[in-house]
């Protein structure tokens, strides 16, 4: 059955603590408006073309100094991923590895690589070079920059009805294929925990999986929740090479002499639905809604007159695809068509 969200805020306060995972990755991403990744004391910058039009401002920590050469690089990899127009809004900050705790918010020992700052939309990276390895010698810097990458993407895309959007959930087609927001209703996943629940928070999870369309070799040290098959590849795919950005609409028609006419709607994806009923001026109609065998809306809910509304602001589905079942109900008054129009993700 499709579920309301609304109910998510209380359910994650009352959660108990996530299984420790042993794993060396661990980066930050800092929301707008945190102080972290946002104050720094200047140094030199440079700006760096990229081949498609546009440019990313690279700027350099003083203890690195000023490295054109090591930017043009960085830029030039990025530039190589896959990716869309949401390139050239990046901004990126080249730090010393043993920076990275302090300028991302963290605290030394945290093991820290890199962050993503959401408001700058800026990612701070180490300045060892592209072939270099983290400190433990489990990470190219390649799949730093590229995982941090996948931060800035999910932060371009669309999937604000749920309270962090694709920073927090994944962009719409993955965090949807992965069921994301029925698994964090559950306490499975927790999204946005950049903390205790790091391994288990689908932004995280979205920023791996996006590095494994590059580097689909690496070991998967996250929530096993999410280990990426073939399907959730091809949605990660798709919703950095075409995003997804609006709520599809279909009309239906109910004639003349009709009281009563059931239509389908088949729900792939997570997020807002909407249902308008219209009848002829005079008349009385209103909506039933269904979900599998659940009633979600009885028409005697609706309001009485020739027009109803029936909407939820972020619903989450249970399975893979839910049928959703709107019945168009005319209670009385005048004859003639009624119509039905339905906004949902798709």
């Amino acid at each position: 059955m499709l579920r309301r969200i609304a109910t998510l805020t209380a359910l994650l306060g009352a959660v108990a603590p996530a299984a420790a995972q042993a794993a060396p990755f661990t980066d930050r991403v800092v929301p707008a408006g945190a102080p972290a990744a946002r104050a720094a004391q200047a140094g030199p910058s440079t700006t760096v073309p990229l081949a498609g039009g546009g440019a990313i401002r690279v700027e350099f920590t003083p203890l690195v100094g000023a490295q054109p050469a090591l930017a043009q690089s960085y830029v030039a990899f990025l530039d190589s991923l896959p990716h869309g127009d949401e390139l050239a809004r990046l901004r990126m900050r080249i730090a010393d590895p043993r920076e990275m705790a302090r300028l991302c918010g963290g605290s030394e020992g945290d093991g820290i690589l890199a962050c993503y700052g959401a408001g700058r939309q800026e990612m701070i990276v180490p300045s060892t070079g592209l072939d270099a390895r983290t400190q433990d010698g489990g990470y190219t810097v390649r799949y730093v920059l590229t995982h941090e990458y996948g931060h800035h993407i999910a932060a371009n895309r669309r999937n604000d009805e749920f309270d962090g959007g694709a920073l927090d959930y994944g962009p719409k087609r993955w965090a949807s294929y992965e069921m994301v927001c029925n698994q964090a209703l559950q306490r499975r996943l927790f999204p946005g925990d950049e903390a205790d629940r790091y391994r288990s928070n689908p932004g995280e999870g979205w920023a791996e999986v996006y590095a494994r369309l590059t580097f689909p070799e690496q070991p998967w040290t996250f929530t096993p929740l999410l280990v990426p098959d073939a399907g959730a590849l091809e949605a990660a795919r798709l919703d950095v090479l075409r995003p997804w950005t609006r709520n599809r609409t279909v009309t239906f028609t109910m004639s003349a002499g009709r009281d009563v006419q059931s239509f389908q709607v088949p729900l792939t994806l997570d997020g807002r639905v909407r249902a308008t009923i219209t009848g002829p001026h005079g008349s009385e109609v209103g909506i039933r809604v269904r979900s599998s065998d659940q009633v979600i809306r009885s028409e005697t809910r609706a309001r009485k007159g020739p027009r109803d509304v029936w909407r939820i602001a972020a619903g989450c589905r249970e399975e893979p695809t839910e049928m959703l079942t709107f019945t168009a109900v005319r209670r009385g008054g005048a004859d003639g068509p009624v119509t039905l129009r339905v906004s949902y993700p798709g």
